[in-house]
């Protein structure tokens, strides 16, 4: 048996080494909780004794009843259009006047443009209009399609709708799309207009239209775990980022509130939306649909409109979760729309309390890369870096634990001799620790001084976007920022659902052993407790970091390899040096 204070230093040391490779599961839950207190359901239709009953709640196809096309709209053809920026090739559908794709040119996914609109096999686009609340039946209409320029598309729709006297009075629906040559941002604008020089009457569930962005974002993923990959909902209202609370059973939100901009964020990629002036009721949804299991939908209804022309004008952002290019929208002399002060930035996911931390690690991280430009090498150079900065620490570790362990043998003498009296067991065992300045929380207090760093380190590498299509080694990690794979398997295996085999996790394994039996020499062989956690904790933390990004991975690794020098180092000056030890 250990002596308490041993055994207390164990179960810390043990404590520390789960929270360093959980941290993100603890610090950063899974954003699905119950909705805020403000947001109210939309779902006019579905019945409060049974929300599940009618289809039209999942896949919204309730139809307008006063609103139709215009006969003369029936002579339309539909045809496809496509608009290509240097950062765009966006891809519309005149049924409907919506966008069916949107590429980034300068971001790749699996080799191709990277695809920001996620239909898998649904058949759902972006950009739906549906006249009255979300749960709507969306306009499928032809469009007209009017080419304003080289950047600019314009789908105009003739409808009618039921006025009091019951005559068909007709209005025009135009949706506009307004591209620049370098930016990730672009406007739509949503223009009503009453051929008559009257109010419109569009008004169901009391709302004029509702405009929807989905039915996901992307890259491709096969799973929202929450660390390869995720969505989450935000608002920013001027001053705060607020997380939007998806409830579990209705998978919705809505807010009545005005927010500066709402957006669905990915790992390393986002849509924000900035609506127009009106004041939008904003539902945020993850139902599945036909084709799509996990969606991610904003749908932003507008109030009843009380002129007989009217535009909203709502701008989107596409694009990368980096604060090189969302800070461009702080300043109206960087972005070709001359918007300023959304900070669009607030959208970058940090450690909540960590994040100044992560910053200096960052900038750390990104100078080693100017001087050789290799990520995996950058990371290297960082693990040393910060195996310089802790070694005063992990010195003084180390050394605690080299030292207890060659006073294993007296230990045992004393459990021996005072077997029978645990009171004057400890006493002995207290009084040798002070006689020969001996801390027994020596070896563990000094990591726990470094946690904030491992911290902050693994929530760095876990999702720096530059580490997206990072190659380190050619032909073996090609991208730091996913696990790299050297055999597909022809097939799955059962429990584990593991289709590839990634070297870097039984390399981690390997370094992390060896690791533990250096530091754990000359006492495994009469204490059965160490013995196990040198060879299952490794074995554990193989399964639970296999499908980690490589470059998170290539960290513990030299951090393993470096740990086992410093130690092989320690116990070697303390055979040749032990008065000095």
């Amino acid at each position: 048996m250990m002596d308490k204070n041993t055994l207390l230093a164990v179960v810390l040391s043990v404590i520390v080494i789960t929270i360093g490779f959980s941290v993100q599961s603890t610090l950063f839950p899974p954003e699905q909780t119950q909705p805020q207190q403000e947001q109210t359901d939309v779902a006019p239709a579905v019945s409060a004794e049974d929300e599940s009953a009618p289809e039209t709640a999942v896949t919204g196809v309730q139809r307008v009843a006063n609103v139709k096309r215009a006969e003369s709209a029936s002579t339309i053809n539909e045809e496809t259009v496509v608009l290509e920026t240097n950062i765009f090739i966006a891809t519309f559908s005149n049924r409907g006047g919506v966008l069916t794709s949107m590429k980034l040119k300068e971001h790749e996914d699996g080799g191709k443009p990277l695809e920001m609109v996620n239909k898998r096999e649904s058949n759902e686009a972006a950009f739906n209009l549906h006249f009255g609340g979300p749960d709507r039946e969306a306009i499928d209409d032809l469009f007209r399609v009017v080419r304003l320029d080289g950047s600019t598309v314009r789908f105009e729709g003739e409808f009618t709708y039921r006025d009091d006297n019951g005559n068909d009075v007709p209005f025009t629906l135009q949706k506009t799309y307004t591209f620049k040559p370098d930016d990730y941002l672009f406007e739509l604008d949503i223009t009503i207009i009453n051929s008559i020089n009257d109010i419109p009457r569009l008004e169901n569930d009391g709302f004029a239209y509702t405009l929807t962005f989905g039915p996901q974002i992307g890259p491709e993923f096969s799973s929202l775990g929450g660390r390869q990959e995720y969505r989450r909902f935000y608002q920013y209202d001027g001053s705060k980022r607020h997380t939007v609370k998806i409830d579990k059973n209705t998978q919705y939100s809505t807010t009545n509130e005005r927010y500066v901009w709402s957006a669905i964020a990915g790992k390393y990629f986002t849509v924000i939306a900035v609506p127009g002036a009106a004041s939008f009721s904003t539902t945020y949804s993850s139902r599945p649909i036909p084709g799509l299991e996990d969606t991610a939908k904003m749908h932003f209804s507008r109030p009843v409109i009380k002129s007989s022309r009217n535009t909203d004008t709502f701008r989107f952002y596409f694009g990368p979760k980096t604060a090189r290019i969302l800070n461009k929208y702080n300043d109206t002399e960087k972005n070709s729309f001359n918007v300023q002060a959304l900070d669009f930035d607030e959208v970058i996911d940090q450690g909540r309390i960590l994040g100044w931390l992560e910053n200096i690690l960052k900038f750390i991280l990104v100078t080693f890369y100017k001087v050789i430009p290799n990520y995996g090498v950058a990371i290297i150079l960082l693990t040393i870096f910060i195996k310089i900065v802790l070694f005063p620490f992990t010195h003084k570790s180390y050394e605690s634990t080299s030292k207890m362990q060659s006073f294993a043998p007296k230990i045992n003498e004393l459990k021996e001799k005072y077997k029978d009296n645990p009171n004057k067991m400890n006493a002995e065992m207290a009084a040798m620790y002070k006689r020969e300045g001996i801390n027994p929380m020596g070896g563990c207090l000094p990591i726990l001084f470094q946690m904030p760093i491992f911290i902050a380190l693994y929530g760095l590498l876990n999702k720096h976007f530059d580490l997206r299509g990072a190659v380190f080694i050619e032909g073996w990690i090609t991208d730091l920022s996913s696990p790299e794979t050297i055999f597909t398997l022809p097939f799955t295996i059962p429990i584990l659902g593991w289709s590839e085999i990634h070297l870097l996790p039984f390399l981690f394994v390997g370094t992390q052993l060896w690791s533990s039996k250096q530091m754990s020499a000359g006492s495994m062989a009469s204490n059965s407790q160490m013995k196990m956690m040198t060879y299952l904790m490794p074995v554990m933390f193989f399964f639970i970091l296999y499908d980690m990004p490589s470059g998170l991975l290539l960290y513990w690794t030299v951090t393993n390899v470096l740990t086992t020098i410093q130690q092989l180092f320690i116990t070697r000056h303390q055979k040749t040096h032990p008065k000095g030890a």
